[in-house]
């Protein structure tokens, strides 16, 4: 029989073995740099590292570059050294128009972008970026996206397309300034003939309304406005107009934001790199993700609040356009996608189908739960 000192030793030569099992089977190496007493932490390495490589389309300047810097620096920091997000602002690693393209063949992990810029690779693509006097809160539109079948539509979009991305929201802005112009933009007469610079489905929609519109590159916006070439331009919020220097070249602030009431923003990620990622890591991009978005629709109103009264401090002088313009440019809006639904048919026609029930049920919702805005 085995006395109770030698049984004690076996106990305890066990306990120890076990316990040195579980800290080789944990899966990560570590550095013992500490006092005897234990002062001092001990740092975990992980066995590997999963690096993102984000390009944006956007300058380093404004909020929309800064949301997936925030994403990165969360993920930088929530995941214990597990995974490393750079972030790179347009044209450090690529133009913005090579974003999609390069992600999709692997040449970078990922990208931060509008969708809308997508507009001649996947007609579709505008709803998931802005929707003109449809899509016209943040909360309506991100409520479709992430639980009325948007998100899901979203990704079958790209995969019918051809696309080897997973694509995710990556932050959303409340309404634009219309414009920011040399001309004031209330009535039917304001807008005829009006030389105005804006993309996409707005375009289309005010040349029916006898706009003359011209698709600038963004950087051509500030020396377009200064000498004269437009009357007005559609870009982002108040606080990136202010940023980019807009108020210093214009006299009117154009409101309200019909033309991009709600501005989503997304990130893509190639497939391939998404598929690598272990099952914890996609739960904490996506749960990152989601809170970035809020975040960043925060913070972009906030600063855009200070950015708009203090262009009206400076002199700048506000135009609100009258209801009929904005009536009948909704009533415009919806024929044009109602046409291009039937032209289009396929994805195009699902999307819009979805969205036209979703918005109709929120704002009956929305109409009868939201009390009167009393502004005294």
């Amino acid at each position: 029989m085995v006395n109770n000192k030698k049984l004690r030793f076996v106990i305890l030569a066990m306990i120890v073995a076990l316990i040195g099992g579980l800290v080789v089977g944990c899966g990560t190496t570590s550095d013992t740099a500490g006092d005897n007493d234990g002062s001092k932490a001990v740092a975990a390495k992980p066995d590997k590292v999963y690096t993102l490589k984000i390009a944006t389309t956007w300058p380093e300047s404004i909020t929309l570059h800064q949301m997936p810097q925030k994403f990165g620096e969360i993920i930088n920091a929530a995941s214990g050294g597990r995974m490393k997000v750079e972030v790179y602002p347009s044209g450090a690693l690529m133009g913005a128009a090579e974003v999609l393209d390069a992600a999709s063949s692997g040449t970078i992990d990922g990208y931060h972008d509008y969708t809308g810029y997508w507009i001649g690779k996947m007609p579709a693509a505008p709803f998931f970026a802005n929707v003109p006097m449809f899509m016209d809160s943040p909360d309506m539109y991100l409520s479709w996206i992430y639980e009325g079948g948007g998100l899901e539509l979203w990704q079958k979009l790209y995969d019918e397309s051809g696309y080897n991305v997973k694509v995710f929201p990556l932050g959303i802005t409340h309404p634009e300034i219309l414009a920011q112009s040399n001309k004031p933009m209330k009535t039917f007469e304001d807008w005829q003939g009006l030389k105005y610079r804006t993309v996409g489905w707005w375009g289309d929609i005010l040349r029916e309304f006898g706009v003359a519109v011209t698709s600038l590159p963004g950087a051509e916006v500030y020396p377009s406005l200064e000498r004269g070439v437009i009357d007005a331009a559609e870009f982002s919020t108040p606080y990136n107009n202010k940023v980019l220097g807009f108020d210093e070249v214009t006299k009117y602030l154009s409101g309200p934001g019909m033309h991009q009431p709600a501005t989503l923003l997304s990130m893509g990620i190639n497939k391939d790199s998404w598929n690598e990622l272990p099952p914890d890591l996609q739960e904490l991009v996506t749960s990152t993700a989601r809170s970035v978005t809020l975040w960043g629709w925060m913070d972009d109103l906030n600063k855009s609040m200070k950015a708009l009264k203090e262009m009206e401090d400076e002199g700048m002088e506000t135009v609100y356009a009258d209801t009929e313009v904005q009536e009948e440019l909704y009533d415009i809006t919806v024929k044009y996608l109602d046409d291009k639904a039937k032209e289009e048919g396929g994805i195009f026609a699902e999307i819009w189908d979805s969205m036209k029930t979703y918005r109709e049920e929120f704002v009956d919702y929305e109409e009868f739960m939201m009390p009167i805005r009393v502004h005294k």
